[in-house]
């Protein structure tokens, strides 16, 4: 677990390098905003692809061999960002980082190791080690990046990912030992003594996760609003670069690291991961709505906090109530299915933050996407409610 948790800060920094220039890098080669933030959500239309495709292998040969392939994938990604001479070449590179992107096995394996009381800290712990190398990554990504917008360069941001990226996949391969035995896998499983098959329409055919998906969706498209469009309104609204753009993910990156670190495994226990979740969600559409009319940067300070908070508890209690509703042999699959899902509200959020931002104003994809928190809040309880309506029974 200690090798996993280092190889995921490292992801981490890299992933965070490229993130405060490449918005206006897109626009110095001629992107709209909207064409911008298209570009931006590439990466979820990547990991929409192949997030479901790395679950289910992990499932049949193992978590190591899958997160080695997908270091060395994504660390071809930045190397191709760093010397992208237009838009398309970068457009590629972000759609190649997102394509390789291996979360899912690596939660996975995280579940692996850990007994069913203790994966909400696990999993607490592998976002906290992925924000933790957030931290730093904006951070540096920012002073690589240029002051302005009009200076934003992705060279030495995607030279040092690539650097990073290219360590993690070594480190993986020499010091990571491998958390689900041949006995333990998918082909093993299909063929064990319940002989129920583990085809993915069966998976999506379980009402629960049906309704999980959706909610997962619908989620991730409001996140996807805001943190894609958020360069763009910070440029709007207080003059903001790469450089300060850059502090503020950091910022962002600290709460979420906190609050998936050291709150969430301890509070899930008490009340439970559906109920957290639901607090989570609540607190990003406050954070929204602050950001939106608070009157100064002091208020942007605490919406930002807000929002990333109940991200960081989102995000770690809603994974952990995906893993506890799936099989050990399945583990990867379900979790793979859950994040395309996610994936693809990533993938659908940033253009219609583009849009909305184009169209109706700046604080219009902020608003839109604490109205699309609402109906979430509400579908979490029934699911909850839903969810343990079984484990009552059987008691």
């Amino acid at each position: 677990m200690p090798i996993l948790l280092f190889t995921i800060v490292l992801f981490g920094i890299g992933f965070g390098l490229v993130i405060p220039g490449m918005p206006f890098v897109a626009q110095n080669f001629g992107a709209t905003p909207f064409w911008a933030s298209f570009t931006l959500g590439l990466y979820a239309w990547g990991q929409l692809i192949s997030t479901l495709i790395w679950g289910r292998l992990s499932d049949r040969i193992g978590r190591k061999p899958v997160l080695i392939v997908t270091g060395v994938g994504v660390s071809l990604a930045y190397l191709l960002m760093a010397f992208a001479p237009n838009l398309f070449v970068l457009a590629a590179a972000r759609f190649l980082s997102g394509l390789m992107g291996g979360i899912a096995p690596a939660m996975a394996y995280a579940a692996d190791v850990t007994p069913p009381e203790k994966r909400a800290q696990s999993i607490g712990w592998i976002g906290a080690s992925m924000s933790s190398g957030f931290i730093l990554g904006p951070a540096i990504g920012g002073l690589l990046g240029g002051s302005t917008a009009a200076d934003a360069s992705l060279f030495w941001p995607g030279i040092v990912a690539f650097v990073l990226a290219a360590g993690t996949a070594l480190a993986t391969a020499l010091y990571l030992k491998e958390s689900l035995p041949p006995e333990k896998r998918a082909g093993s499983a299909e063929r064990g003594a319940d002989g129920q098959s583990l085809a993915l329409r069966h998976i999506v055919r379980r009402p629960l996760m049906v309704e999980i998906l959706v909610l997962g969706f619908a989620v991730y498209v409001a996140m996807a609003m805001f943190e894609n469009i958020f360069p763009f309104w910070a440029r709007e609204r207080f003059a903001w670069g790469p450089r300060q753009v850059g502090l503020a993910f950091t910022w962002l990156a600290v709460v979420v690291a906190v609050v998936q670190g050291f709150v969430v495994g301890r509070v899930a226990p008490r009340i439970g991961e559906g109920r957290l979740a639901i607090s989570g969600i609540a607190a990003y559409a406050v954070g929204l709505v602050v950001m939106t009319f608070g009157p100064s940067l002091g208020w942007m300070l605490l919406g930002i906090t807000l929002t990333s908070g109940g991200s960081g508890v989102y995000l770690t209690a809603m994974s952990t109530f995906v893993t506890n509703t799936a099989q050990a042999h399945e583990r990867g699959t379900v979790l793979g299915v859950y994040q395309s899902a996610s994936w693809g509200g990533r993938a659908v959020g940033p253009s219609i933050a583009g849009l909305f931002y184009a169209t109706l104003g700046h604080d219009a994809p902020l608003l839109a996407a604490a109205t699309i928190m609402l109906p979430c809040v509400a579908l979490l309880a029934y699911i909850t409610s839903q969810h343990a309506r079984p484990a009552e029974s059987g008691a």
